[in-house]
Protein backbone atom coordinates (compact mmCIF):
# COMPACT_ATOMS: atom_id res chain seq x y z
CA UNK A 1 0.00 0.00 0.00
CA UNK A 2 1.50 3.52 -0.96
CA UNK A 3 0.89 5.87 1.96
CA UNK A 4 1.61 9.38 1.24
CA UNK A 5 2.50 11.14 4.79
CA UNK A 6 1.57 15.01 4.71
CA UNK A 7 2.87 17.72 6.58
CA UNK A 8 0.28 20.73 7.38
CA UNK A 9 1.24 23.40 9.68
CA UNK A 10 -1.98 25.09 11.64
CA UNK A 11 -1.81 27.87 13.19
CA UNK A 12 -4.07 28.10 17.11
CA UNK A 13 -7.34 25.97 17.11
CA UNK A 14 -9.76 26.96 19.89
CA UNK A 15 -10.92 23.48 19.95
CA UNK A 16 -10.52 19.70 18.70
CA UNK A 17 -13.68 20.37 16.34
CA UNK A 18 -12.16 23.06 14.66
CA UNK A 19 -8.95 21.02 14.31
CA UNK A 20 -10.43 17.79 13.08
CA UNK A 21 -12.11 20.57 10.75
CA UNK A 22 -9.19 21.77 9.43
CA UNK A 23 -7.17 18.88 9.18
CA UNK A 24 -10.15 17.14 7.29
CA UNK A 25 -10.52 20.57 5.40
CA UNK A 26 -6.78 20.04 3.93
CA UNK A 27 -7.43 16.14 2.98
CA UNK A 28 -10.64 16.85 0.73
CA UNK A 29 -8.61 19.76 -0.89
CA UNK A 30 -5.89 17.72 -1.78
CA UNK A 31 -8.49 14.94 -3.23
CA UNK A 32 -7.59 12.41 -0.52
CA UNK A 33 -10.97 12.72 0.80
CA UNK A 34 -14.74 12.87 0.42
CA UNK A 35 -17.09 15.85 1.71
CA UNK A 36 -18.56 14.22 5.10
CA UNK A 37 -15.09 13.26 6.52
CA UNK A 38 -15.15 15.90 8.88
CA UNK A 39 -18.54 15.27 10.40
CA UNK A 40 -17.76 11.20 10.27
CA UNK A 41 -14.52 12.17 12.20
CA UNK A 42 -16.03 14.33 14.64
CA UNK A 43 -18.90 12.20 15.43
CA UNK A 44 -16.33 9.08 15.60
CA UNK A 45 -14.27 11.17 18.15
CA UNK A 46 -17.13 11.46 20.29
CA UNK A 47 -18.13 7.68 20.41
CA UNK A 48 -14.73 6.46 20.36
CA UNK A 49 -11.68 9.36 21.41
CA UNK A 50 -8.27 8.69 20.18
CA UNK A 51 -5.78 10.75 22.72
CA UNK A 52 -3.03 9.11 23.99
CA UNK A 53 -0.96 9.94 26.83
CA UNK A 54 2.93 9.25 26.47
CA UNK A 55 5.31 9.33 29.06
CA UNK A 56 7.25 12.26 29.64
CA UNK A 57 4.02 14.10 29.24
CA UNK A 58 3.75 13.91 25.73
CA UNK A 59 0.09 13.83 24.55
CA UNK A 60 -0.82 12.68 20.72
CA UNK A 61 -4.25 12.23 18.82
CA UNK A 62 -4.63 9.34 16.28
CA UNK A 63 -8.08 10.24 14.86
CA UNK A 64 -9.85 8.65 11.72
CA UNK A 65 -13.16 7.87 10.20
CA UNK A 66 -14.94 5.19 8.18
CA UNK A 67 -12.95 4.42 5.16
CA UNK A 68 -15.82 5.02 2.54
CA UNK A 69 -14.85 8.86 3.04
CA UNK A 70 -11.16 7.79 1.78
CA UNK A 71 -9.97 8.30 -1.86
CA UNK A 72 -6.36 7.83 -1.58
CA UNK A 73 -4.37 6.68 1.74
CA UNK A 74 -2.44 9.12 3.46
CA UNK A 75 -1.57 10.21 7.08
CA UNK A 76 -1.90 13.43 7.66
CA UNK A 77 0.10 15.25 10.59
CA UNK A 78 0.38 18.13 12.67
CA UNK A 79 2.67 19.55 15.45
CA UNK A 80 0.76 22.14 17.31
CA UNK A 81 2.32 25.28 18.77
CA UNK A 82 -0.44 24.98 21.57
CA UNK A 83 -2.22 22.29 23.04
CA UNK A 84 -5.75 21.03 21.80
CA UNK A 85 -7.72 18.49 23.99
CA UNK A 86 -8.72 15.55 23.26
CA UNK A 87 -10.11 12.52 25.50
CA UNK A 88 -7.89 9.68 26.44
CA UNK A 89 -8.92 6.36 24.62
CA UNK A 90 -9.22 4.15 27.67
CA UNK A 91 -10.59 6.66 30.24
CA UNK A 92 -12.28 9.43 28.43
CA UNK A 93 -10.59 12.09 30.47
CA UNK A 94 -9.27 15.14 29.05
CA UNK A 95 -5.63 15.64 27.91
CA UNK A 96 -3.38 17.87 26.13
CA UNK A 97 -2.39 17.18 23.06
CA UNK A 98 0.17 18.40 21.30
CA UNK A 99 0.69 15.81 18.36
CA UNK A 100 -1.83 14.38 15.62
CA UNK A 101 -1.80 11.78 13.40
CA UNK A 102 -4.85 11.62 11.30
CA UNK A 103 -5.08 8.37 9.46
CA UNK A 104 -6.94 8.28 6.18
CA UNK A 105 -7.18 4.63 4.86
CA UNK A 106 -9.20 3.00 2.52
CA UNK A 107 -8.77 -0.51 3.60
CA UNK A 108 -10.17 -1.25 7.30
CA UNK A 109 -7.73 -3.67 8.27
CA UNK A 110 -4.87 -1.35 6.94
CA UNK A 111 -6.64 1.24 9.53
CA UNK A 112 -6.17 -1.04 12.74
CA UNK A 113 -2.73 -2.53 11.25
CA UNK A 114 -1.28 1.15 11.15
CA UNK A 115 -3.10 2.42 14.57
CA UNK A 116 -1.67 -0.38 16.23
CA UNK A 117 1.57 0.18 14.47
CA UNK A 118 1.86 3.87 15.48
CA UNK A 119 0.69 3.05 19.43
CA UNK A 120 3.16 0.39 19.46
CA UNK A 121 6.05 2.55 18.24
CA UNK A 122 4.68 5.58 20.77
CA UNK A 123 5.65 2.98 22.90
CA UNK A 124 9.47 3.21 22.88
CA UNK A 125 10.62 6.25 25.51
CA UNK A 126 13.46 6.90 22.75
CA UNK A 127 10.67 7.73 20.08
CA UNK A 128 9.09 9.50 22.65
CA UNK A 129 11.78 11.78 24.24
CA UNK A 130 11.98 12.79 19.77
CA UNK A 131 8.37 13.45 19.55
CA UNK A 132 8.80 15.97 22.30
CA UNK A 133 11.93 17.74 20.73
CA UNK A 134 10.01 18.17 17.26
CA UNK A 135 8.60 21.67 16.73
CA UNK A 136 7.28 21.61 12.78
CA UNK A 137 5.02 19.30 11.19
CA UNK A 138 7.11 18.89 8.51
CA UNK A 139 9.88 17.68 10.66
CA UNK A 140 6.91 15.41 12.37
CA UNK A 141 5.95 14.09 9.01
CA UNK A 142 9.53 13.02 8.76
CA UNK A 143 9.56 11.28 11.46
CA UNK A 144 7.22 9.14 11.11
CA UNK A 145 8.17 8.20 7.52
CA UNK A 146 11.09 7.26 8.72
CA UNK A 147 9.88 5.12 12.07
CA UNK A 148 6.73 3.65 9.74
CA UNK A 149 9.89 2.36 7.04
CA UNK A 150 12.23 1.14 9.63
CA UNK A 151 10.31 -2.09 10.36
Amino acid sequence: MELEIIAVELNKCADRRELLLRLSSELIKKSYAREGLAEAVIEREKEFPTGLELKGGVNVAIPHADAKYILKPAILVTRLKEPVIFQHMVDRKSIPVIAVFFLALKDPHSQISTLQKIASILEDESTVLRLKSIKSSKELANFLRSILRSD
